[in-house]
């Protein structure tokens, strides 16, 4: 296997050289630690992961501690370092010392999209964004929508490892054409898997072009994933015609109702102050009864769903959306300026919202979780995605919020791991090689300061504040000693996102991403 052309370190060689040692009988390697990230970003053929807590990714316990190989992008082996087997030490490039941490695979965000200009005239680089992503850990990223010949510029680029980059995946939003005829339709779908689509993403359609788009993509071999919307269609419809997965809650609660929603007479669908507020009314008209059928059909015709949980979160509680801590040093004023109330910007809707409209939507989330908990518990395919960019959703710190809100709708740590891994690749057909830390696959893991399944906030690129006693990290405390010492700091995070081998050390990631933020803050405050 060729390795990939090295990216420029942050260090340098000189600083790479300087940090080596001599670990093994006559072998020059780079021992790795915190304060000398001198392999961030290059291309190793081997690299060792020494004596760190595994979390597999499809559910089953974590182990170890153990040695994880990487060689030539795969992982090459995983095991006890005491074990006969072990491959030597001496013949690794470089060593990450996993002593009290985990590693976990990368994870799969199946709904987001590229930026790089939220607000006129406020440039945002397309890095910031990629950093962002890397540092909450997200490896492989399925964008739905954007500007196709742009993302598929990206996406071969990320693939020989020429930027600094998740993973991508096109899902292109489906044209309907000029007159929105089946012929139309099955020609454009036609033209955009010959020019390289992964997949595509279906909003808003009559059932007969509903038809011709699933029949044509089943013909061609491509995958579909619906934003359903509030249309002449539900989510029954796109199950029973084929979709392979749906977004967000959209078309569920309506295929469970009794008629339509709903909806005062002087609803204007186009104004999304109405639009989203009356949104958070919709599941407390479903039927149960219904909800649990349309729950039964998804998992008979194995659909999987990506519900984007933490994008529409603001709407039960603006106050602490607008507000997170990591604003101070990630918000671009790009995105910033995005955020603000506007009638132009999508999803920037918080008009007056009141208290009334808030409790609403956290009853709505109250239903919406159940159905999704009972839908994994009936075996339905559960992933994570974010569609940051939107409703103080920032990248990276949205996928992570996205984990904790599948641990509030009713679902163990572990399976919350694996809805954001190995059910990732399930659902991007990639499980063959991706979403498990297994011999054989592709390495892209995780290097966690701490144990996430104690605290899946460790995992937030921002950290979280943690308790120790007597000198041990403990996720909680219910009973103290007079002698025992506690203090409280802010630890966790992720330390290492390894993409196809490659380590991107994440304090420098972020580092970076501080000063993209406070050079644009400079410039725009010295702007007369």
């Amino acid at each position: 296997m060729t390795i990939p052309r090295p990216l420029a370190a942050t260090i340098g060689l000189a600083c790479l050289a300087a940090a080596t040692t001599t670990l093994g009988v006559g072998a020059q390697q780079t021992l790795v630690t915190p304060a000398t990230p001198a392999i961030h970003a290059q291309a190793l053929r081997r690299l060792l992961v020494r004596n760190v807590m595994v979390i597999y990714g499809s559910g089953r316990p974590p182990f170890g501690p153990a040695d994880v190989v990487v060689e030539d992008g795969r992982i090459a082996y995983i095991g006890v370092p005491s074990s006969p087997t072990a491959r030597p030490a001496d013949a690794v490039d470089a060593v990450i010392d996993g002593t009290g941490k985990y590693v976990m695979p990368g994870i799969v965000n199946t709904h987001m999209h590229w930026h790089e200009e939220r607000q006129p005239g406020v440039p945002q680089p397309i890095q910031y964004e990629r950093n962002l992503y890397l540092a909450a850990g997200v490896t492989t990223a399925r964008e739905l929508g954007g500007e196709f010949d742009k993302s598929k510029r990206w996406q071969l680029e990320s693939d020989a490892h020429t930027i600094v980059s998740p993973r991508i995946l096109v899902y292109p939003v489906v044209s309907k054409g000029r007159t929105g005829s089946a012929a139309e339709i099955r020609a454009w779908i036609r033209d955009v898997k010959g020019r390289g689509a992964d997949g595509l993403k279906i909003i808003a359609m009559d059932r007969d072009q509903l038809e011709a788009t699933l029949a044509e993509a089943h013909a061609l071999g491509l995958r579909t994933t619906a934003h359903i919307g509030v249309e002449e269609t539900t989510a029954k419809d796109y199950v029973e015609l084929g979709v392979d997965a749906v977004e967000h809650f959209y078309g569920i609660a309506e295929a469970a109702l009794d008629g339509r929603q709903k909806l005062p007479p002087d609803t204007n669908y186009s104004n999304e102050v109405q639009r989203f507020a009356y949104a958070g009314q919709l599941w407390a008209q479903a039927d149960r009864r219904k909800l649990s059928q349309m729950i039964d059909l998804m998992v008979e015709r194995h659909v999987g769903w990506s519900p984007t949980l933490s994008i529409y979160e603001a709407s039960r509680d603006v106050t602490r959306a607008q507000n997170l801590p990591w604003f101070k040093d990630y918000l671009h004023p790009s995105m910033e300026a995005f955020f603000r109330p506007s009638v132009d910007n999508h999803g920037s809707f918080f008009f007056g919202w009141t208290s009334t409209q808030e409790a609403r939507w956290r009853q709505n989330y109250r239903i919406w979780m159940d159905t999704l908990h009972e839908f994994g518990a009936k075996g339905g395919l559960i992933t994570t995605g974010d569609d940051a960019g939107y409703i103080y959703s920032l990248y990276g710190f949205g996928i992570a919020r996205e984990l904790e809100l599948h641990e509030e709708a009713g679902f163990q740590p572990l399976e919350v791991i694996e809805h954001a891994t190995w059910n990732g690749a399930r659902m991007i057909g990639m499980d063959d090689r991706l979403g498990k830390v297994r011999e054989g696959f592709i390495a892209d893991l995780l290097v966690v300061n701490g144990n996430p399944l104690e605290n899946l906030r460790l995992l937030n690129p921002y950290g979280a504040d943690v308790m120790e006693v007597n000198g041990r990290t403990v996720p909680n405390v219910t009973q103290l000693g007079p002698d025992d010492r506690v203090r409280v700091s802010h630890a966790g995070g992720i330390e290492w996102t390894i993409k196809d081998g490659i380590p991107y050390h994440v304090p420098t990631l972020l580092r970076e991403v501080r000063d993209m933020v406070a050079a644009v803050r400079r410039a725009r405050s010295t702007t007369p």
